[in-house]
């Protein structure tokens, strides 16, 4: 309990990041030349942040979640995690995928960030570094078959300090986006964009 209370007060107090590259903030005016809408999938533990993937005649959007592939793939709803459970991802923290999933059309839920075309490539870049690629350039794919998604082994370490909405929000900080300086909980990236 003492861990949490520490990464919520650490949290907190890091605060909001905006890195200007590209665009000013947004309480001063936005100048930014909007070109697409990306979105942030959250189930108020795990925010994916979801890409339109689809073309001028077909709608389609996919959905990109880093996480510990334990995680994933044997702990259905967040209501059946147990303590357990973090305790065997933490030993296994290299075990890393991230998870795929297709969506026909835009969900109610989601949460719209506007993205200029800089944002939008580097937004895609640094999730295409976030996979693990076999030495012909193939993304490594990881066999489940009873989840809905698809799930690729990705680069990094799913540790206390790097959550899975540490990764997201750094997607979003490297591709000049708001975003916290370090965040662990939904909340602190979804509230940047509500």
């Amino acid at each position: 309990m003492k861990n949490i209370i520490i990464i919520l007060a650490a949290s907190v107090l890091m605060g909001c990041e905006m890195n200007t590259v590209n665009s000013p903030c947004l309480i001063y005016g936005d100048t930014r030349e909007i070109v697409d809408t990306v979105y942030l999938n959250s189930n108020d533990v795990h925010v994916d942040i979801v890409l339109p993937t689809g073309t001028d005649n077909y709608e389609e959007y996919t959905s990109f979640g880093w996480g510990a592939e334990y995680f994933f793939l044997n702990v259905p709803t967040w209501t059946e995690f147990k303590y357990l459970d973090f305790m065997h991802v933490i030993k296994n923290s290299e075990d890393v995928v991230i998870r795929e999933t297709v969506y026909n059309n835009k969900q109610k839920n989601w949460i719209p960030v506007p993205v200029d075309q800089y944002q939008l490539n580097m937004l895609r870049q640094h999730i295409s570094d976030s996979y693990e690629y076999t030495d012909e350039g193939y993304r490594i794919k990881v066999p489940d078959k009873k989840n809905n998604g698809k799930y690729y082994r990705a680069t990094g370490k799913y540790t206390f300090f790097y959550t899975c909405n540490t990764w997201t929000n750094n997607m979003l900080k490297y591709s000049s986006l708001y975003a916290r300086k370090q965040a662990y909980l939904a909340w602190e990236i979804t509230d940047l964009y509500k």
